[in-house]
């Protein structure tokens, strides 16, 4: 069985990008209820930066 690797090389199954890959539309729907933070490398956003593999603060 082969371990999945997220975009920033990692393998943090809370990141953005590996939530998407699996399908969990549900815990997207509940991270990014009132997001701060957005992904440098794929522009994802999210309520916390640990949900994102380059995160950077939304600039109000």
């Amino acid at each position: 069985m082969t371990t999945a690797t997220c975009r920033c090389g990692g393998t943090t199954h809370s990141h953005m990008c590996m939530l998407r890959s699996n399908g969990k539309t549900e815990e997207i729907a509940r991270i990014t209820t009132d997001p701060k933070f957005y992904c440098f490398t794929c522009g994802a956003e999210a309520n916390c930066a640990e949900n994102l593999c380059e995160p950077a603060p939304i600039e109000a």
